[in-house]
């Protein structure tokens, strides 16, 4: 690729550079460099460095030494502010929208142009849409788009605000396989016009289908620089983590009665398709997958079973040693609204929870040791280990919890803030997966969204493990691949309703893909929910 005088100026190139927290080394020597016009991919396992590299390529952490130059003069940015006048702008995982105001508005926000009006600031973002090839609506609440519409329209605000080169932390974590395929249309359409892309990823399919240049990082430490054209997803892999091993084979379980159970559910939410008459059985030994584009209704449905959302109508059932219903009523919602303790309740009952966004589950200003007691805390019971038997329920030993689910730096003392987007996602499966007590029921939404493949090799047999000791398990994911890789039986969502029941034998992609979009994925319906246990 030929980079033109203009282009050579936005070149972004890091030497030697390395990071350090106190005793912690995040990066070791490392070295890259981000060409105009090309998709960079950074990959590695969870805690390897990647977000510590892009912070400091965004301004947003100082590096502890090495250098770093733009347009080959050198770029020491003070800050991120600083960064994003230079050109370059990060996108987090965790999108920083205001749900509640309008991208014009959100760019009225952070926006560094000084601009009087707000017609002047939509015509700068119109002009922006346009020549990205992009189609958001610029004044619908954010909180209303759908998430890969959040997703582009913040890569148009940092655009807007004179962005040449984009980091963008895992963008697809959250994405569909449609959605990620819309994105990576718009990154190419970014790049014909000169824009660099820094693509953190751990999908590494992601790397063949969209990069131009590859960095691996293990440990801090730069193990490959170079062209991406021409490796297999198998040959990174192995970059990362060296040889995984072979999957176990998946053992024979008896699926037991139904433990959880939603019978006509109607319920409604801001954020997703509304539940119309949901009826959905998971059983005693099994992990049911649930799958669907985004907006079709699961993220809504886990909410009802989890407790959150209170049904219309329709009822939800917990089934333990002590059996746990929710009735939905006008009266139950305005229960629900006044604070009632239905979510507490079922989490009592033998629930566990990971949510689709971590945010929801894990407490960035507590310790790690605070974050794997917080419902022996919310309870009235002391968060210290040494007050409680071993094999309680909660936490009896931190360190060796964290150890357990491979979170880096395994230290109960630190704050959760200060894991990486990965290893906080770890802990939240440290606290929720890793309890002495089989939980009654498990509710996973993307409980492997990034994880590196080992970890995520480790959470799906932990899943499916909690089945096997008894457990019913429901994950869900927009990603076929995790679905797939733990499901007995997978059930599609549209339209808020459940449109496919599959067992795993006959749920093939193409069947799936049908269901999820719309179509029938079956000549003969099946019955979402079983009244009796299988043989």
């Amino acid at each position: 690729m030929t980079i033109s005088p203009q282009e050579a100026g936005r070149v972004v190139e890091a030497r030697s550079v390395s990071k350090s927290y106190g005793p912690v080394r995040a990066l070791h020597e490392v070295s890259i460099t981000v060409r105009p016009g090309a998709v960079h991919a950074l990959v590695g396992e969870n805690g390897a460095g990647k977000s510590t590299l892009a912070k400091v390529l965004a301004g947003i952490e100082p590096p502890s030494s090495g250098a770093i130059s733009l347009g080959g003069v050198p770029y020491v940015p003070r800050d991120r502010a600083e960064a994003k006048r230079r050109g370059v702008n990060m996108v987090p995982q965790q999108l920083s929208l205001v749900g509640e105001l309008s991208l014009v508005e959100n760019y009225l926000v952070v926006g560094s142009r000084p601009f009087v009006n707000r017609r002047s600031a939509r015509s700068l973002l119109a002009a922006t849409l346009d020549r990205a090839r992009v189609e958001v609506d610029l004044d619908a609440p954010t909180a209303s788009l759908t998430h890969s519409h959040r997703q582009l329209g913040e890569i148009v605000v940092a655009l807007a605000e004179g962005a040449h080169t984009l980091i963008l932390d895992e963008p697809t974590a959250s994405l569909g396989p449609l959605e990620v395929g819309g994105l990576f249309e718009h990154l190419r359409s970014l790049c014909e016009l000169g824009t660099a892309i820094v693509l953190i990823t751990h999908r590494l399919d992601e790397v063949r289908q969209v990069a131009d240049d590859l960095t691996v990082l293990s440990h801090g430490l730069e193990v490959h620089h170079g062209s991406a054209t021409g490796l297999r997803p198998t040959e990174i892999a192995r970059l990362m983590v060296g040889e995984l091993p072979e999957l176990a084979p998946r053992a024979a379980r008896t699926r037991g009665a139904v433990t959880l159970r939603a019978e006509a559910v109607v319920a409604q939410s801001t954020r997703d398709a509304r539940l119309d008459g949901v009826d959905l059985a998971v059983h005693a030994g099994e992990v049911v997958g649930l799958a669907g584009v985004a907006g079709s209704g699961q993220n809504l449905l886990l909410d009802v079973l989890a407790g959150f959302v209170p049904p219309r109508s329709g009822t939800v059932t917990l089934e333990g040693s002590r059996t746990v219903t929710i009735t939905g009523s006008r009266a139950s919602t305005a229960a629900a609204e006044r604070g009632g303790a239905t979510a507490s309740t079922l989490r009592a009952a033998g629930l566990a929870w990971i949510p689709e966004d971590r945010r929801d589950a894990v407490v960035p200003t507590m310790s790690l040791r605070e974050n794997l007691a917080v419902y022996s805390s919310s309870r009235g019971r002391r968060a210290d280990a040494r007050s409680r038997p071993q094999g309680s329920d909660d936490v009896s030993a931190p360190a060796d919890r964290l150890a357990a689910f491979d979170v880096r730096p395994p230290r109960p003392e630190l704050l959760a803030a200060g894991l990486s987007g990965g290893n906080q996602q770890k802990l939240l499966a440290a606290r929720e997966l890793g309890a002495a007590k089989t939980p009654n029921a498990v509710l996973a939404y993307g409980p492997t969204q990034g994880l590196d493949l080992r970890a995520a090799q480790a959470i799906r047999e932990r899943l499916v493990d909690l089945a096997a000791d008894g457990a019913a398990v429901l994950v869900a994911s927009h990603d076929l691949e995790e679905v797939l890789g733990v499901a007995d039986r997978v059930v599609v969502m549209f339209g808020g309703r459940i449109v496919a029941d599959l067992p795993i034998a006959e749920a093939t992609t193409e069947r799936l893909g049908r269901a999820m979009a719309g179509l029938p994925a079956d000549d003969t319906p099946r019955p979402a929910i079983s009244e009796e246990p299988a043989p």
